[in-house]
């Protein structure tokens, strides 16, 4: 997905995370990163745990916020920039972060998650569902009062990064 800004709502605070060299893993804006070894990668390099619920509980166990700038080219981009990868990305640890989902009916306090891609062997980088356990989530639902039981395709997302011990789950 191309880089879009998604941001809301909030005080947001950033950490400076490593990224891999060479495009091996590009980051957009707006992507939902987890952080392994010090590194920023997109959801959607992470390994296939085999089944959604794991894959969701292996991400939001290492989640780390949504990233803040792009970094590195996707397959066949181009850039007129000397320099596409600085070696680094800003992560966003908190604040309020708008994101597509499925249609659900949602309510404020909703666990959400990382969602599954349609193949079934990734996460989506830049789309959210519900969940309904703790381990699996990476923020929860704030919905507009207007909006309340009312079916949904976006939802904003207060993010609980695991690297500032906010997780949803209070690990």
């Amino acid at each position: 997905m191309s880089s879009q800004t998604r941001y809301r709502s909030g005080v947001v605070a950033y950490v400076a995370l490593l990224t891999v060299a060479s495009n091996a893993a590009p980051i957009e804006e707006g992507d939902l990163v987890y952080e392994s070894g010090g590194y920023a990668y997109p959801a959607s390099s992470q390994a296939d745990a085999g089944t959604e619920s794991a894959n969701q509980t292996a991400f939001a166990g290492n989640f780390a916020g949504v990233a803040a700038r792009k970094t590195g080219l996707q397959t066949s981009e181009t850039s007129f920039k000397l320099t596409t990868d600085p070696g680094y990305t800003l992560v966003a640890v908190s604040g309020d972060w708008e994101y597509p989902c499925a249609s659900t009916s949602w309510s404020t306090g909703d666990l959400v998650g990382a969602d599954e891609a349609s193949s079934g062997t990734a996460l989506e980088d830049q789309k959210v569902a519900k969940v309904t356990t703790v381990d699996k989530a990476i923020g929860i639902a704030v919905v507009p009062y207007n909006a309340l039981g009312d079916a949904q395709t976006t939802i904003i997302v207060r993010l609980r990064s695991a690297l500032v011990h906010q997780s949803v789950s209070g690990q």
